[in-house]
């Protein structure tokens, strides 16, 4: 499965993400369980700077953080 480029808009980022996370048979909540925190945590990331629970999100979906969130990882 090839990952798609993520949307640039906000709104159509976090759609995107968990249409991802779906598409690979996980979800926050899994994410959560592996990391041992709550899934509200892990949500976080989608609205906020949170490079650990970026990282584990990019890893379910096979992409560098910086390509999910670009302008929170611009040099």
């Amino acid at each position: 499965m090839t990952a798609t480029k993520p949307p640039k808009k906000p709104v159509e980022r976090r759609v995107w993400i968990k249409a991802q996370l779906e598409l690979r048979k996980s979800s926050f909540a899994e994410i959560a369980r592996e990391l041992g925190v709550s899934r509200q945590t892990v949500r976080k990331a989608l609205d906020m700077s949170y490079p650990k629970m970026e990282r584990a999100i990019a890893v379910k979906l096979g992409m560098p953080p910086e390509a999910i969130w670009p302008e929170r990882y611009a040099a």
